[in-house]
């Protein structure tokens, strides 16, 4: 015979509407069931010397209701529990009754299904406790085959935040990525509970949507006009480094960082722009691989922008959109003065135009429903 005088159970909570036996087939084939044949002091202090079981949970939750097996195994149910009392507890110190309960017997069958337990009305609880009043057989014995306690999971012991979770740290804020690098840039942000498309959780991208620097441009001249630009040759242009960019190329002069001044150097043929003639043809043509428009126009943006050495120091003047967004692009554009835009938004896109003092939005320009366009007055510093 089993002589246990109390057990203490760390359950795991079920948290769904559904009932759950401990055995698959609901019946009476338990390996186990909790049975006590001597008695002990109780945690509660007022029931004394009693049989008695403690279910503590790891954690606090709000309990609502309850679901119960007697002992069922055959030859057994005459020591299930009868009558009961059921205290609950924060601290294991201050108790509350929740009340007395008589529990049925057990048919001692395959099948047996158990019966609904007590409600807790979504009590905050650590602890609950039953107490052993009497047995189906009123015998020396005292035991019980499974209890189910269901969690409220909708209530919350502190705050809610804005995203609905209990203690939750609220909005989290996320950063465009406009050119889809998954690097973002502080230059745009949103606070929102879940990640907006185009927008990532970092602010590791200095320059996230067409500004330029020194880095995005120097390429061009590597591989596009090699002893054109790289060497000291050509009237003197020589594009090795930043630095002798800004000298002119030893002795063209700083106005290569203005007008279209270093375009017209690269595709005028004959151009004069360093004090000495540079024969014809134009350096594009001479190149093994010439530049492109799309280059050129790459190159003119970044001279517009203030031909900075670093990307984070490029700012437009004036800038003219006339992009149309398709679903799922985003886009940021910033400039010291004016932006204009004629573009289409399409739904599922963010834009925003970012200008120092105006944004004229021209006939033409639209956005779809699910499309977000956002305007403002700040932009860049030239």
């Amino acid at each position: 015979m089993l002589r246990i005088a109390y057990i203490i159970l760390v359950l795991v909570l079920i948290t769904t509407e559904s009932l759950t036996a401990q055995c698959v087939d609901n019946g009476n084939q338990w390996a186990k069931s909790w049975v006590s044949c001597q008695t002990s002091t109780n945690p509660n202090p007022i029931r004394g010397n009693t049989h008695w079981i403690l279910y503590e949970f790891i954690d606090n939750h709000y309990i609502d209701t309850s679901y119960i097996w007697n002992a069922n195994r055959v030859g057994e149910s005459s020591t299930g529990l009868k009558d009961v009392i059921i205290d609950y507890s924060l601290d294991g110190n201050t108790w509350t009754e929740l009340g007395s309960y008589t529990f049925a017997q057990a048919p001692e069958t395959e099948n047996y299904q158990g019966f609904m337990g007590p409600n807790f009305q979504s009590e905050y609880i650590k602890k609950i406790l039953i107490t052993v009043q009497s047995t189906h057989g009123g015998g020396s014995c005292a035991s019980l085959g499974e209890i189910q306690f269901n969690v409220n999971n909708a209530l919350c012991h502190g705050v809610i935040d804005d995203c609905g979770l209990c203690n939750g740290p609220g909005k989290a804020t996320w950063y465009i990525d406009a050119d889809g690098d998954g690097k973002g840039s502080s230059s745009s942000m949103v606070l929102s509970c879940e990640k907006p498309q185009g927008y990532v959780d970092n602010t590791d991208d200095d320059c996230d949507s067409g500004e330029l620097g020194w880095d995005d441009v120097s390429g061009l001249f590597t591989t596009s006009c090699n002893g054109c630009h790289i060497e000291a040759s050509a009237g003197g242009l020589s594009l090795i480094n930043y630095d002798y960019f800004s000298m002119g190329g030893i002795i063209c002069g700083p106005n290569l960082k203005t007008g279209n001044n270093l375009v017209s150097v690269i595709t005028i043929s004959e151009y004069n722009g360093c004090g000495t003639a540079i024969g014809a043809p134009q350096m594009n043509a001479r190149s093994s691989s010439p530049m492109t428009q799309s280059d050129l126009d790459k190159l003119q943006r970044w001279i517009d922008g203030g031909a900075p050495e670093l990307c984070d120091d490029f700012c437009l003047e004036n800038e003219m959109i006339d992009t149309d967004f398709t679903v799922g692009m985003v886009g940021y554009f910033q400039a010291s003065n004016q932006i204009m835009s004629d573009s289409d938004l399409d739904s599922a896109t963010i834009v925003t135009y970012d200008a120092g003092q105006e944004i004229l939005l021209n006939e033409g320009f639209s956005v779809l429903y699910g499309g977000q366009f956002i305007a403002q007055i700040g932009g860049c510093e030239e």
